[in-house]
């Protein structure tokens, strides 16, 4: 069995593109001069952002109950989640995070008997290679589980993927947990599973993801109340990362509180940062002004019920093949397969694979998303390059 230091000095994967922090700049003053101000959520997800977050998971007086639901559903039904993922196929994992319930399913397919390449994909490269320490010593290469490490965001993941697609097997299952999905609106949603499908044309495609159908709004509020001080210091710690990206203390943490609410009519809990005075921010070069007690929105988790997945599904050319719930049928993982061209996004997917052009979509990772076709490949105009590092790396601190 190969011991969790013999990965912690092997090498993951660095697909980020080498544009520095340029975009995400343009992304905060985009979303702080749109009508409702937004902050990326990818700010959220940095090595000390996932380590808040697991304190959340693992505090007991918050009860966070997608993760205890989403576990239960998996131990449960693992062995006939592992059933939809046929022999030699790559499994993919976008915002791997705690890999504890991917151990789970991971276990099952190895049950099976089948050989699976197994990547995780993450912002954090602390955790990816503490997650893929605990993975390699319960799965060595002889167990027939080949687990790997991709570093960056879901369009680094694309444009890696549109230069090496031969590195994958032509079966391709995304997983994608912890009700992330949620945190778009449905039309968002829709358009970026219509855009991983679009951009994983050559592929045998499938979605294999977990959705939070909770509407009990008191046990909503008591999981994501932001006055709780560990939720607190979770959504703080995104300003801490604004201003490294901005290079100045343009966010000043004791002008900011942090408040949210369930939004019944969108069916989401909706997390703010709300200013305690009038802000002015200095900001790629722009000014905006936030009045006191204004909002911005720092993250959203929308709580779906099976007719609104399948609305979101099917506007992106997908169709719910399976479900599996936990015993209260709160919680949900659904199985998402392709289905023929019916209009919407299908149809710019479709339109993308005829030309063989890529579909681009410019990723704010702010909840809203862009759709057009670009006669040049996208990685052309950011090209990846690839890299590796272990423990020791710079790009861990």
């Amino acid at each position: 069995m190969e011991s969790s230091e013999s990965v912690k000095t092997s090498s993951l994967t660095d697909i980020r593109r080498d544009i520095g922090s340029s975009d995400l700049r343009d992304d905060l003053r985009d979303g702080l001069t749109s009508t409702t101000k937004i902050l990326p959520s990818i700010l959220l997800w940095d090595n000390e952002g996932l380590a808040r977050f697991e304190a959340i998971r693992t505090t007991p007086s918050i009860d966070y109950y997608p993760s205890k639901k989403e576990t239960e559903v998996i131990k449960l039904h693992a062995v006939d989640i592992a059933r939809t993922i046929p022999m030699e196929a790559t499994l993919i994992e976008l915002g791997s995070g705690n890999t504890e319930k991917t151990a789970l399913i991971l276990s099952a397919l190895q049950g099976q008997g089948k050989s699976i390449s197994y990547h995780a994909l993450d912002l954090s490269p602390v955790g990816l290679l503490s997650s893929l320490a605990a993975l390699t010593d319960t799965f060595p290469r002889s167990s027939g589980i080949a687990c790997h490490g991709l570093l960056g965001s879901y369009d680094d993941f694309l444009l890696w993927f549109l230069q090496k697609p031969k590195q994958l097997q032509s079966h391709v299952t995304l997983l994608w947990l912890g009700n992330s999905i949620g945190n778009f609106d449905s039309t968002d949603a829709s358009a970026l599973l219509a855009r991983f499908d679009a951009c994983m044309a050559t592929k045998d495609l499938q979605f294999i993801i977990g959705i939070d159908g909770c509407r009990d709004q008191s046990q909503i509020e008591k999981c994501y109340d932001p006055v709780h001080p560990v939720t607190r210091d979770f959504l703080m710690n995104g300003l801490d990362q604004a201003n490294k990206v901005l290079g100045t203390s343009v966010f000043r943490k004791e002008e900011w509180t942090c408040k949210g609410f369930y939004d019944s009519t969108d069916h989401a809990w909706k997390s703010y940062y709300v200013t305690r005075r009038d802000a002015v921010l200095a900001l790629a070069g722009s000014i905006v002004k936030v009045g006191k007690g204004e909002r911005v929105l720092a993250i959203r988790s929308a709580k779906w019920t099976q007719r609104e997945v399948d609305t979101v599904s099917s506007a992106a050319g997908f169709q719910v093949a399976k479900t599996w719930k936990d015993v209260d049928s709160i919680y949900a993982i659904l199985q998402l397969q392709c289905t023929p061209c019916t209009g919407g996004y299908k149809d710019l997917a479709n339109t993308t694979r005829r030309s063989g052009l890529p579909l681009v979509l410019r990723d704010h990772q702010l909840g809203r998303y862009t759709m057009q076709l670009d006669v040049t490949p996208a990685f052309q105009h950011h090209p990846v390059s690839e890299q590796t590092f272990g423990a020791d790396s710079a790009l861990l601190q």
